[in-house]
């Protein structure tokens, strides 16, 4: 009966704590649905519905000038960042998990290295590159830095270690080159990581706003969280604009996220236990 009675505890204790998390989580999505509905400009200091205008500002947010070219270049840039990741990085770490080759444990801890540099170090020099090569203010600029990262080639080269050497060794056997061994056999296994990079890669540069507000100056190439920090009037920031804006930009994220979630748990998962 004690020991009954102590389960029933901890279980309301962990559904407890469970629902505080959940609660923390949803708190910042509320106060955006409080400050998107409002019909007016005002302070941000309302915790509750001053308003039901949640539609007309959604409509006044698509029908500003360029707005459907800022949702443009943030899927072209997040959809190639993703796909060129996984390209990449999906070859790289399958060459430092499966290929003999001199330098590749030093190799890899180069890429490990990487891991522990903020994104906000490399900035400046990347800039500086880019714009010796005269990419600033182009698609070029945008997007072939982000095409790959030390963490995608971590990633895969984790989960590929899990990849039977028995299996590769048959392809061999069966006269199979390298690349058909890959593309045939080591890209099917390694999906569920694939599609992890994918979407986490996504999702990071669909939330971007440093880069490709420091390497354009030309609104055409403006992303939507650059065009969401541009959403100003005559006496300020229009606040309900801006949360407005900032509901439509999290719809794409979350449909992807509920479409691959069953992948992005398993490739995590799996790639965290391969040594």
């Amino acid at each position: 009966m004690a020991a009954s009675r102590g389960q029933a505890a901890a279980r309301i204790l962990t559904l407890g704590i469970i629902a505080l998390v959940a609660v923390m989580f949803l708190l910042p999505i509320y106060y955006l649905l409080v400050v998107a509905s409002r019909d007016h400009d005002g302070t941000l200091d309302l915790l509750w519905f001053d308003g039901f205008a949640i539609w007309s500002n959604l409509a006044e947010v698509f029908d500003r000038p360029g707005f459907g070219r800022y949702v443009l270049n943030s899927v072209i840039m997040s959809t190639v960042s993703a796909l060129g990741e996984c390209i990449l990085a999906g070859s790289a770490g399958y060459a430092l998990a499966k290929m003999r080759f001199p330098g590749r444990s030093a190799l890899f801890g180069l890429v490990v290295a990487t891991l522990a540099l903020s994104p906000i170090v490399t900035v400046i020099p990347v800039y500086v590159l880019v714009q010796r090569l005269h990419w600033t203010s182009s698609y070029l600029g945008l997007l072939v830095p982000l095409l790959l990262s030390g963490f995608g080639v971590f990633l895969i080269r984790q989960f590929a270690l899990g990849i039977p050497d028995a299996v590769l060794d048959a392809a061999r056997i069966d006269g199979a080159s390298e690349m058909r061994i890959f593309f045939l056999v080591a890209v099917p296994l390694l999906r569920p990581a694939l599609l992890t990079l994918f979407l986490v890669v996504f999702v990071a540069q669909w939330d971007n706003l440093l880069w490709p507000l420091r390497v354009s100056n030309d609104p055409d190439l403006w992303t939507l969280p650059v065009a969401l920090s541009s959403f100003q009037t005559e006496i300020g920031v229009s606040y309900r604009l801006v949360m407005a804006g900032a509901l439509i930009a999290i719809v794409p994220p979350l449909l992807l996220f509920a479409t691959l979630q069953r992948y992005y748990v398993r490739g995590l998962s799996l790639g965290s236990l391969k040594g």
